[in-house]
């Protein structure tokens, strides 16, 4: 198995800055490194070949050795990921939450964008399994309910059966979920099982069912699979999606929302 000892010079200079970076665009190196986009692109796939990264739609982001993508990457770490993309789908997605609405929020690092871009003069409730959605949450004007469960420090969440049984006897209007990776073929998934139990227990007992899935997630597959796209009414995801792959999501009927 290749390791960083294999790396050229030039890729450790740009592993380099795609750890100071943590995010990082094939054309960005271009302009860096003054190398070829075909070269730039073989770095990336060694990269990923060696597990210190992940390449995505234009780029790549870094990943740890100890973080394999089917092994939960901790909090902080996703948390730093994409957060441009991140703020703006949270922002939009905001917008979609209406006066008398009673939400389920879930422990994604997207969602917490989302409860932050919320008006304060809402008069909602919020139901979530996150510890950091909770703290987000400070306003009179929205009822907090955070379910109990087995606490997992790498997601700040609430799972188990416990979690599961306090979600029985709840009801949404609107749920806004997140997920690991997304596929037209094999739909959502999840690196943890206990999180994506919670995940369809709330989408049975919800009116409404929303993604918030930044385009690094796009064709990135993970063990635990959660639903299909179909199972979603609306996704919402950032610009960098290519429009060749939206073209062909649209073909499930589900709502593509884009965010600037």
């Amino acid at each position: 198995m290749d390791n960083q000892s294999s790396l050229n010079s030039r890729q450790k200079e740009i592993l380099n800055y795609l750890k100071d970076k943590q995010e990082v665009k094939v054309n960005e190196l271009i302009n860096c490194f003054n190398v070829a986009g075909m070269t730039i692109r073989r770095d990336l796939e060694k990269f990923e070949k060696i597990g210190i990264a992940r390449r995505t739609y234009g780029g790549a982001i870094y990943t740890p050795q100890h973080t394999k993508s089917n092994v939960d990457t901790l909090f902080t770490q996703r948390e730093m990921l994409n957060q441009r993309a991140k703020e703006s789908i949270g922002r939009v997605a905001a917008t979609y939450v209406e006066e008398g609405d009673f939400i389920f929020v879930d422990a994604g690092t997207t969602a917490s964008h989302l409860v932050k871009y919320l008006p304060e003069d809402l008069n909602i409730t919020i139901v979530t399994n996150a510890v950091n959605i909770m703290t987000e949450l400070i306003n009179p004007n929205v009822e907090k309910i955070l379910i109990g469960g087995l606490f997992r420090e790498t997601t700040l969440s609430l799972v188990g059966p416990l979690a599961e049984n306090a979600l029985d006897n709840l009801y949404f209007n609107k749920a806004f979920l997140s997920a690991s990776g997304f596929t037209k073929e094999d739909g959502f998934s999840n690196s943890n099982n206990f999180e994506v139990q919670i995940k369809r227990k709330v989408m049975e007992n919800s009116k409404e069912v929303n993604y918030l899935v930044d385009s690094s997630k796009y064709n990135q597959q993970f063990l635990h699979r959660i639903s299909s796209l179909k199972s979603a009414d609306r996704i919402f995801t950032d610009t960098s999606l290519y429009s060749e792959e939206l073209n062909r999501l649209s073909d499930l009927g589900v709502e593509m929302v884009l965010c600037e």
